[in-house]
């Protein structure tokens, strides 16, 4: 992609005057739009790419409908990938906290539930036998 409104760094052209040529703004012009229109569909392709959307809904496509800037993207880009990770334990804690207030507010329920009763069961009926056998 070429700019040619945009002068080299390495020329030391000194820019006080300039011819000017309406015909070559409509080819400026189709130029320019070309590389718009090919930014704007490879943009269009990420931004509506399902893989890039978050529990089924277009961040990307909010994010840039504020006017995010380049710098705005960067430090968001930033942000996010330090919070994955931050993300990913804190939900594996949820979930452990989740168990133990269980546990501590209903005993009863969880071990009901998830009791191997089967030893006990097995002791209860030999005392039944023994206490019949007396």
């Amino acid at each position: 992609m070429t700019y040619p409104e945009s002068v080299p760094p390495s020329s030391k052209i000194a820019m006080d005057t300039f011819n000017f040529s309406f015909s070559l703004v409509d080819k400026a012009r189709e130029d320019i739009q070309s590389d718009y229109d090919s930014l704007s569909e490879r943009i269009e392709t990420i931004v509506e790419s399902e893989k890039f959307y978050v529990n089924n809904y277009p961040v990307l496509k909010q994010i840039l409908m504020i006017g995010a800037k380049k710098n705005d993207l960067k430090k968001l880009s930033k942000a996010l990938a330090r919070l994955s990770e931050l993300v990913e334990i804190h939900s594996q804690l949820e979930s452990k906290l989740g168990v133990i207030n269980t546990l501590a507010n209903q005993p009863h329920w969880f071990t009901s539930t998830f009791g191997d009763f089967s030893k006990e069961i097995d002791a209860s009926i030999e005392d039944i036998f023994k206490d019949l056998e007396d």
